[in-house]
């Protein structure tokens, strides 16, 4: 049996090992919150339309977003797919591909990096390519969303489907770029997205906003409508300078 001397020292320790385990647990907690904080993530979209009767139209909305973020480097890949078809012809047909990098300076600011390329079938170009570096500013960050501002030169390579009055088919020119990304929650299963930036040089401007509204079905599972607005200032001839795009997709988080 166990002498008062005995449970004495014992009484003493015990608080000693509650600590100890304490700070253990504790230790371990964090370790595995940093082990389960993802380094990928991302969002695939899909939306399709079909519409029979007097007129038979058909249309494929296709994005798919993946974001590699391991501080003090994000880099985001997005690419899209739209195509559409009337009457058994083709009516809309364009891929976008945009790969960004953000490396963090500080808490607010950061450099911004983006190479994209879009493919626009109906739009009198065969491509357009753009390459910018930019200084960004974070003007508001929170779990219930965020506000990004990013200002930078880049340059514009053009390449038109035919020849312009000059005999010019390609068209290369340095540019200033201005980007707003925001995005907010409205509620607790709903969330208001905006991005707009313009792209300005020698040969043109283009303005480009993209605005949805995304509410959670299930955990993993959102629908998302979009309204997306493309002006072109100066475009070839027998085209339109404004294009716009209405749809509803599938959202899958990952």
């Amino acid at each position: 049996m166990m002498n008062g001397s005995t449970i004495m020292k014992i009484t003493k320790i015990l608080p000693l090992i509650a600590c100890i385990g304490s700070g253990a647990t504790s230790f371990a907690s964090q370790a595995a919150e940093e082990v389960l904080t993802p380094v990928w993530s991302g969002q695939a979209e899909l939306g399709f339309i079909e519409t029979r009767g007097n007129t038979d139209t058909r249309s494929f909305n296709g994005k798919f977003n993946l974001v590699h973020d391991v501080q003090p480097m994000k880099t985001t890949l997005k690419l899209e797919a739209l195509s559409g078809e009337e009457n058994g012809d083709k009516s809309k047909e364009r891929y976008f591909a945009e790969l960004k990098g953000d490396y963090t300076l500080g808490e607010y600011d950061y450099i911004a990096s983006l190479l994209s390329y879009e493919d626009d079938r109906f739009s009198g170009f065969e491509y357009q390519s753009v390459l910018s570096v930019g200084y960004g500013y974070r003007v508001w960050h929170a779990k219930k969303g965020h506000f990004d501002v990013e200002i930078g030169p880049g340059y514009r390579r053009t390449s038109l489907e035919v020849r312009n009055e000059e005999g010019d088919k390609l068209k290369e020119e340095v540019i200033g770029r201005l980007s707003l990304d925001f995005a907010a929650d409205i509620s607790e299963n709903a969330t208001f997205l905006e991005t707009f930036t313009v792209e300005s040089g020698e040969f043109g401007t283009v303005y480009r906003s993209i605005m949805g509204l995304q509410s959670t079905l299930v955990s993993t599972l959102a629908m998302k409508m979009n309204y997306e607005v493309k002006y072109t200032d100066t475009v070839p001839e027998g085209t339109e300078e404004m294009d716009t795009i209405i749809g509803a997709t599938l959202v899958y988080g990952f």
